[in-house]
């Protein structure tokens, strides 16, 4: 039984692995690229008025100008590496890149016991930790709201990779995470 325990451990440990990486990649990806199209957007003038070499993409696309240019380079790595990220609204692939780092923060706590010898393969926590984890993500993301000032841009928006790997470690400490909160909330409430 503890060996059959084993397999189903790796097996869900490299499913929630695999998921974990791709869909947090796409999403800071996604996060960055949009951040970068944000800045250029902001030299569109400038750019436009740089002319280039008519240059024909794969997709039958005449690019005329830097601006569209810097545009394309953009879009064109998100489209072929990710493209089911190019629908997601920002918010939208900022709670899944949220969720996604704080999953791999919770894996990178099991491997650490695994590692470790502090807790045996058909023992690991394989489906709790990695929920928590993404659970973990979610709050996290609910925190960088509440607390701004360490977090955000001068507009107030979340810089990506700070939640993430804020995320990722708040996955990896998941216990005293979650004792902090706890601390926290409890001299918020009773004063003390």
């Amino acid at each position: 039984m503890t060996y059959r325990m084993s397999i189903v451990a790796c097996c869900f440990l490299a499913v929630w692995l695999i998921g974990g990486l791709f869909v947090g990649i796409g999403g800071l990806v996604k996060l960055n690229a949009d951040e970068a199209i944000e800045n250029i957007n902001k030299k569109k003038d400038d750019l436009l008025k740089r002319p280039m070499d008519p240059i024909k993409t794969e997709k039958g696309l005449t690019i005329t100008d830097q601006y569209m240019y810097a545009i394309y380079n953009e879009q064109e790595g998100l489209e072929r590496y990710f493209e089911w990220t190019i629908v997601l609204p920002k918010f939208a692939a900022l709670v899944i890149t949220a969720m996604s780092f704080g999953l791999l923060g919770g894996l990178v706590n099991i491997f650490k016991d695994l590692a470790t010898g502090k807790t045996p393969i058909s023992e690991a926590r394989y489906v709790t930790m990695p929920v928590l984890g993404i659970l973990t993500g979610l709050v996290v993301l609910g925190l960088t709201y509440v607390l701004p000032t360490a977090l955000t841009k001068d507009t107030g928006e979340i810089r990506p990779l700070t939640l993430v790997f804020l995320c990722l470690f708040c996955g990896i400490t998941t216990e005293k995470f979650y004792a902090k909160i706890d601390s926290f909330f409890d001299k918020l409430i009773t004063g003390k």
